[in-house]
């Protein structure tokens, strides 16, 4: 193999294997917005923020709990969760305020600026009714 070849081999795998590095890490802050459907006791659909932190495939996500007018938060949702090597992410979270409840389940796919997840929310109402409705969540990553 001629000098100039193997040069040229060499610099396309220096410039390759830093977008390959850079892609397999999805580590860093993402921030967006969850959208709810309308529970039968609320008001309105649900519109709040959503931060998500990714720490190698640990995965932590927060949005505040509002009460049922939507006009005093009452707690936090935190869910946990993982990340693949591919970029899919599943997060679980559970919330208890006072009689009412919900799990909260929610997966989908992130690249390194962003992506969209999907869920449901099961909850218990403090009369004891169970209603559910569908998340869509979408976020991009925050710079540092």
């Amino acid at each position: 193999m001629s000098r100039t070849a193997v040069f040229g081999l060499a610099l396309a795998a220096s410039v390759a294997a830093p977008v390959l590095a850079a892609a397999e890490t999805f580590d860093g802050a993402y921030r967006g917005m969850i959208v709810c459907e309308k529970l039968h006791t609320s008001p309105a659909m649900l519109r709040a923020p959503f931060d998500i932190v990714i720490t190698g495939k640990t995965v932590v996500a927060a949005r505040p709990i509002f009460n049922r007018l939507g006009t005093l938060t009452v707690g936090s949702e935190i869910a946990t969760g993982t990340i693949g090597d591919d970029g899919a992410i599943k997060l679980v979270s559970n919330w208890k305020g006072g009689n009412a409840s919900y799990t909260g389940n929610y997966d989908g796919t992130l690249t390194g600026k962003g992506g969209t997840l999907t869920g449901t929310q099961a909850w218990t109402m403090p009369e004891g009714q169970q209603q559910s409705r569908t998340c869509t969540l979408a976020v991009i990553q925050t710079k540092s």
